[in-house]
């Protein structure tokens, strides 16, 4: 050590700003898993509206549509926390979700509170840059968001249908964005389909309640006994999808110009058959994850659909 103690303020220098480094990283990594950043696939729905109509080569409608994907995908994000927050006692309670960094103590409150706060400012401002109307969307959105965490989501049934306009909402906003007229079938079908899709979370939570011995899920107003209920609206839902998806191919997207070879959508209908009988098969099996994206974008036979059906719809623009 020199004799002014230079060492000794060195070294502490170096471990203080260690220490920072390391507490920075502890928050950081439990705050990225609670943004649920694997959500934001649910937002490329924004982007539906666009292809569909043909908007191919409009740089503005790209370029809108970019902006309110990143602006959703964070007040989507920002709610997530929120939504934590709120069912802080019963996701301790849960078989999954106690894992959640503010359920089992990693993220604490002041930075969750924070990160809510930028992030719906830094969302509206996007909003704000594109248009009133896209600030109106995600007013929308985040008021019913937040009717659904603080009360709506304790709604049997209510509680999923309201999830599905969550979704719809991405489908309107992109409609907005890209500046195309709205198809009533379009929406319909994103109802129904998102529709099935949240009964399949519920079942499978009130599956695992009824195999746990438990007779009520914390926070939801579902019994153990709803299982058949929610299963059988969840396939009934599923196939109305497909039907409307036949109807929106008669009604609107055999008559656009932009498809070279309509014929070839017919394929699309089989596809969706053949994933969301892969979906309740498996829900019925229980042996779904209780979240749909994850389950999606991690199951090969889910990736497999998909890629099929982006093929067969750049086959029938293209070829």
């Amino acid at each position: 050590m020199n004799a002014d103690g230079t060492r000794d303020r060195g070294a502490l220098k170096v471990a203080t700003l260690e220490a920072n480094l390391v507490g920075r990283k502890r928050i950081l990594l439990p705050l990225l898993k609670s943004l649920r950043l694997h959500q934001w696939v649910k937002n490329l729905v924004i982007f539906v509206p666009l292809i569909l109509a043909g908007k191919f080569q409009s740089l503005d409608a790209w370029k809108a549509c970019v902006a309110g994907f990143i602006a959703f995908g964070i007040l989507a994000s920002s709610t997530y926390i929120l939504n934590d927050l709120r069912d802080l006692r019963y996701d301790r309670l849960h078989w999954s979700k106690w894992t959640r960094p503010l359920a089992n103590g990693d993220l604490p409150l002041g930075p969750a509170l924070t990160a809510i706060a930028i992030g719906t400012a830094v969302s509206f401002g996007i909003a704000a840059s594109i248009d009133l109307g896209a600030v109106a969307i995600l007013l929308a959105y985040c008021g019913l968001t937040l009717a659904y965490s603080f009360s709506l989501k304790r709604v049997p049934v209510l509680d999923v249908f309201i999830l599905a306009v969550l979704f719809t909402l991405r489908l309107v906003f992109g409609i907005h964005l890209a500046q195309v007229v709205a198809s009533p079938w379009l929406l319909v079908f994103s109802m129904f389909i998102f529709l099935s899709l949240s009964l399949g979370k519920r079942h499978t939570e009130v599956a695992r309640t009824g195999t746990l011995g438990r007779e009520i899920i914390h926070g939801r107003g579902y019994f153990a006994k709803d299982g058949p209920l929610l299963f059988g609206l969840g396939v009934s839902t599923g196939i109305a999808a497909v039907l409307i998806m036949i109807l929106y191919l008669l009604h609107e997207a055999f008559s656009a110009a932009f498809y070279k070879t309509p014929v070839l959508l017919w394929a699309l209908p089989a596809v969706l058959f053949l994933w969301l009988g892969r979906y309740w098969l498996l829900a019925g099996r229980g042996e779904l994850d209780d979240d749909p994206v994850e389950f999606a974008i991690k199951d090969k036979w889910s990736l497999a659909l998909a890629g099929a059906m982006a093929a067969i719809f750049v086959a029938a623009w293209q070829f």
